[in-house]
């Protein structure tokens, strides 16, 4: 009856430490890191046969938006002086804009002058503001649903 209970345990570990073998070689393999620009471009040569993620701000001034084409292209700057130029096919995300944090996701060329992007990736505030009464499309209703300053 040991013998039974023992060959099991054993065969419970084989499987579970195959399992984890496996998975750990194919997560290798899936996992995209994330450089800030003087990393990528310190690395480019390396880099520019990976799929890798940067991220850093929108310098202010270098937004090229062709909308007929669908072509976007602008600088990423870690604002210590390393840039990086993006060139993306497809729309911007919604929040886009000049001195925005984005991380972009994509392949760095060998120089790390360039970066073609596969995915844009915007940072957004995490903090809610109350619409001022000016951009307030429907006042009277914000007023009456979440805004009340009412004491309970």
């Amino acid at each position: 009856m040991k013998q039974s209970y023992l060959k099991w345990i054993i065969g419970v570990f084989v499987i579970i430490v195959a399992a984890a073998a496996g998975s750990m070689l194919n997560f290798g393999d899936n996992v995209v890191y994330f450089y800030t620009p003087k990393e990528a471009l310190a690395q480019s040569d390396e880099l520019s046969v990976k799929t890798i993620k940067v991220g850093g701000m929108v310098k202010a001034g270098s937004v090229d938006w062709q909308p007929t084409d669908i072509k976007l292209a602008f600088t990423l700057s870690d604002m210590k002086g390393s840039e990086i130029t993006i060139n993306h096919n497809g729309t911007p995300p919604d929040m886009f804009k000049e001195n925005q944090g984005v991380v972009v996701e994509g392949r760095i060329s060998s120089d790390g002058k360039q970066m073609v992007a596969k995915r844009l990736m915007v940072k957004h505030s995490e903090e809610y503001k109350k619409p001022d009464d000016h951009s307030s499309m429907n006042k009277a209703l914000l007023e009456e649903s979440i805004f009340k300053n009412e004491k309970y």
